[in-house]
């Protein structure tokens, strides 16, 4: 895995950055530090790199399979968010003592190793993550073959869920803030870019249609009878309870759906 450099607006090249074991599926340069340039790989790291000086500083073993979406907080200086295939969604921050060890003249960088700041644990596959502009937020989307398929929105001082979103029909391959945050917009397998208000706080998954009292009423009597083994004589359609010879006596017993049936696990 390389990652290739090139200026603008000539788009000549500036260099390579060797290190990653393996196919990239992500970088991300830190919008608060330009020199900074994090990848995402197979390998299972993040890697971080100085693009200025074309060397290596951080790797951070952060999945426990590929790495497919890296990204920076645009407030924290050295907060950045990672998702993969082992369903996970993790936020990473290297400290201020090791930024200074490592980037003084004659710095010692090391592996980073430290338990994340917060995980996500996720159903399907994450496949990108995004930081709202103000820093406060960070979205991460998630599917696999049609299932599952949501966009979760962390809080990251906490690192809990604070919003589901999941109108998708398949997987959500990517997503991304409007420029003031207002809009939230993620795009998927379905053919389909999907808005959501950014400041919003409901959640916004399918619920399916809302039953009505009658059908409310409906399910609580099926629910009664099916524990009970018995009928509500006032819920007869006929309005009397038939026996054998066409009249059914009060609470007569209700044969279980399963009866007779042999059930194999």
């Amino acid at each position: 895995g390389v990652v290739r450099l090139f200026g603008l607006p000539s788009f000549e090249p500036q260099g390579e950055l060797r290190g990653h074991v393996g196919g990239l599926y992500s970088i991300a340069f830190s919008p608060l530090d330009g020199s900074l340039l994090a990848s995402a790989g197979a390998d299972r790291s993040v890697r971080i790199w100085d693009v200025a000086k074309m060397e290596m500083l951080w790797t951070i073993r952060a999945h426990g399979d590929h790495v497919t979406t890296v990204d920076w907080s645009p407030l924290e200086p050295m907060t950045i968010a990672s998702g993969g295939w082992d369903r996970k969604f993790r936020l990473w921050e290297i400290s201020s003592a090791e930024v200074v060890a490592c980037r003084q003249p004659g710095g010692n960088c090391s592996q980073i190793t430290e338990v994340p700041r917060a995980t996500g644990r996720h159903p399907q596959l994450v496949w990108k993550v995004a930081f709202a502009p103000g820093g406060r937020l960070v979205a991460a989307c998630h599917g696999a073959v049609g299932q599952s398929p949501t966009v979760v929105i962390y809080e990251v001082a906490s690192g809990r869920v604070v919003r589901r979103l999941g109108r998708h029909k398949d997987t959500p391959l990517t997503i991304a803030w409007a420029a003031d945050g207002a809009i939230l917009a993620s795009a998927g397998m379905d053919n389909k870019v999907l808005l959501y208000e950014g400041h919003g706080t409901a959640d916004d998954l399918p619920q399916g249609d809302v039953d009505t009292d009658e059908e409310r009423a409906k399910w609580l009597q099926d629910l009664i009878e099916f524990r009970t083994g018995k009928t509500n004589q006032s819920n007869n359609v006929s309005g009397t309870n038939r026996s054998g010879n066409g009249s059914e006596a009060p609470g007569a017993q209700l044969p279980h759906p399963l009866v007779g049936r042999v059930a194999l696990w």
